[in-house]
């Protein structure tokens, strides 16, 4: 395994795969989790079929800008940050064997606060509230397992071994950031499965070279959101259908009319408007019912009600606080998953 670092001006444009002029295979590290026959059409030149429409294009792009946004907040909260240039970015490109190659451009580099001094990889993520709180929860080796086998490739081509790893994301809703520290042990171990994946594309091009028409197995279905936002589907699967699992209205489901549905939700407003206005009068009272609380310097009093004699007391509870970063870099992606479990739940929201 050799490792080379050079500039490279088109970096954040560049394809997810391409064959080099030495016939090598080039990955683009952000893409190692991609579907190895989504990068094989892109490396053979097929046609893209389901292109990113105007609104992805612009979440794409705000995800990009505000990467350096979150590398500040990291220096201003006592990070020894050192980002990259991102009009002369620092590029590493790690050679797999002898025709396959991992490249990208490092978001930056850093010292993890949990355990020493040693630099490592800083790779910044920008998620919407949903997948932000998954991540938190679950780790990023659960969560988003790619994002990990990006940051362990561009640790070895940076550093030739494992070392801690930092996961730090932005929560594009509530713009709160977070980060999360990978122990080298693991780095190693994720980029052991990247190899093992792209190892199974670098046999298919050594079996067959560049032919467009010999295709590698998929890696995921048409029910999977990787499957349905690919930009080659059609070409894939043609005439599949994206359509969420649970979303085909039910048979013997009522039928609602258009003007039906708009009287429900002109209720439901007023109905929120009620809880609203509800709910202020609740946290005035309450907070007048404290007020003469403190002023008789009792913690607990009877007054009488409406229908009964009540109770007004101060309650006392205590919290526990866990630190999730160091839980998180702690427990192997193995033994999380048997103490934090994923439920899924549907509800209809209004917005």
């Amino acid at each position: 395994m050799t490792t080379t670092i050079d500039q490279q001006a088109d970096v954040y444009s560049r394809p997810n795969a391409r064959f080099g002029g030495d016939g090598t295979l080039e990955i683009r590290a952000s893409a190692v989790g991609n579907c190895r026959r989504a990068l094989w059409y892109e490396a053979t030149g097929h046609q893209v079929t389901n292109p990113r429409n105007d609104d992805s294009l612009t979440m794409l792009e705000a995800g990009n800008a505000l990467e350096p946004v979150v590398l500040r907040a990291m220096a201003r909260a006592g990070w020894d940050i050192t980002p990259t240039d991102r009009d002369n970015p620092r590029m590493v490109s790690l050679r797999l064997g002898a025709r396959l190659a991992v490249s990208g451009h490092v978001d930056a580099a850093g010292v993890a606060p949990i355990f020493g001094n040693e630099p490592g990889i800083v790779e910044v993520k920008t998620r919407g509230p949903e997948a932000f709180k998954k991540w938190r929860t679950l780790g990023a080796e659960c969560s988003h397992p790619e994002s990990v086998w990006q940051a362990a490739c561009y640790t070895y081509g940076a550093f030739d071994e494992a070392r801690d790893v930092v996961i730090a994301t932005l929560d594009t809703g509530n713009r709160v950031w977070d980060y999360e520290v990978i122990p080298a042990y693991r780095v190693e171990r994720a980029f052991e499965q990247a190899c093992a994946r792209l190892g199974e594309l670098a046999s298919h091009h050594l079996v067959n070279g560049p032919d467009p028409y010999a295709l590698p197995e998929r890696d995921f279905t048409a029910d999977d959101w990787q499957c349905r936002r690919c930009p080659f589907l059609n070409a894939c699967l043609p005439g599949s259908a994206a359509v969420e699992p649970g979303d085909e209205p039910a048979v013997d489901a009522e039928l609602v009319s258009d003007e039906e549905a708009q009287a429900a939700l002109l209720e439901y407003e007023q109905a929120q408007e009620m809880l609203k206005a509800i709910e202020e009068d609740k946290q005035w009272a309450l907070g007048r019912l404290q007020s003469w609380l403190r002023q008789r310097g009792e913690d607990k009093a009877r007054l009488e009600g409406g229908r009964k004699t009540r109770t007004v007391g101060m309650v006392k509870t205590t919290r526990y606080n866990v630190d999730h970063k160091r839980l998180n870099a702690l427990l192997d992606p193995e033994t999380r998953a048997t103490i934090v479990t994923e439920n899924l739940s549907r509800y209809l929201r209004v917005s």
